[in-house]
């Protein structure tokens, strides 16, 4: 009788992407938070990521910034900078 082959989490790492004037918290397990204005509730919700689904209590401050291509949404994120179709 052999182990078990049991899938590994997916990994927590936490950055924040810029769009427009938009901050939004995103990880690489694809989870994308509430697009903010202000860097440090952008911050935070990363971290609570981390430390909610990873365990891994990251210091706000050492959080990555990325812009995207443009630094402007692009025509499908309609407005939004979450990137959600209205009505959702």
């Amino acid at each position: 009788m052999g182990v078990p082959d049991i899938p590994l989490a997916p990994t927590h790492e936490v950055r924040l992407e810029r769009r427009a004037r938009f901050l939004l918290p995103a990880c690489s397990c694809g989870w994308i938070g509430t697009a903010r204005l202000a860097a440090a509730s952008a911050r935070e919700e990363a971290r609570d990521h981390a430390l909610l689904y990873a365990g891994l209590d990251v210091d706000p401050g050492q959080i990555a910034e990325s812009a995207s291509d443009d630094g402007e949404f692009s025509e499908g994120d309609a407005g939004d900078p979450a990137g959600r179709a209205p009505g959702e």
